[in-house]
């Protein structure tokens, strides 16, 4: 009896330890993981900010372009509406 103990508590230490090197070696392999993850997320970050300017840009012309034919359309609704009451 006492042998079959000791050799289950060795089995189980050595299981243990294995499993505690495996685990290392996982987070070892997810934090270098992170860091790329990390880098490449901050490449990202840097393009996104050089490029925002261009659709700042985009923006800004769109919403002139909006203005400009608000006010043709409106002025020429204007026009109409001018010319239909005069001939009531």
């Amino acid at each position: 009896m006492t042998g079959a103990n000791e050799v289950l508590v060795t089995v189980l230490l050595t299981l243990t330890s294995v499993l505690v090197v495996f685990l290392i070696i996982v987070c070892v392999k997810l934090i270098n993981t992170t860091d790329r993850m990390n880098i490449i997320l901050d490449d990202v970050e840097k393009k996104l900010k050089s490029v925002n300017g261009v659709f700042t840009a985009i923006d800004t012309v769109s919403d002139a372009v909006s203005s400009v034919g608000e006010a043709v359309v409106g002025k020429t609704l204007s026009l109409v509406d001018k010319v239909f009451k005069k001939d009531n």
